[in-house]
């Protein structure tokens, strides 16, 4: 490898680490959006299994809360796949230029790399269509109970 190869080299491993890095943090975000979204479900349900009936400007405003907090959500939730995909079509170029896709390149008759191939389909790559499931069903769930309760 000549000097300026290396240098190459370097650069991408660099860049690597920081897409690396930048995978887990964006991971770890949407986690923490869903699981906080949850446990602000989880509260307002504990609070409107306690009520006998609701007036109509609280359940107006429950609903409008909730509609929006969902929204945010979604938006984010898709906002950071779109992101991770990416963070991910960059690092699956940085292993193209490290040749990391090639056969025997690196190893006797293997690519370097299996587990990391050229897969471009967002929704079979990361957990945010899940989120949305996840995050829709609670939606729906409170705002059912929302209507039970007002109706009651």
């Amino acid at each position: 490898m000549s000097k300026l190869d290396a240098i190459q080299a370097h650069v991408l491993a660099e860049l690597a680490k920081e897409q690396g890095e930048q995978l887990r943090f964006m991971a770890n975000l949407d986690l923490r959006l869903v699981f906080g979204y949850l446990t602000a479900q989880f509260i307002l349900v504990g609070w409107m299994t306690g009520q006998e009936n609701l007036a109509v400007h609280i359940f107006g405003a429950i609903l409008l809360v909730n509609t929006l907090l969902f929204s945010v959500i979604v938006l984010l939730i898709v906002r950071h796949g779109r992101r991770r995909h990416q963070v991910s079509q960059t690092s699956r170029n940085i292993d193209s230029a490290l040749r990391l896709y090639e056969p025997g390149f690196y190893f006797e008759g293997q690519i370097k790399n299996p587990d990391r191939q050229r897969e471009t389909n967002p929704l079979l790559l990361y957990w945010h269509p899940i989120y949305i499931f996840i995050c829709s069903v609670a939606f729906a769930g409170v705002n059912l109970l929302t209507f039970f309760v007002y109706l009651a």
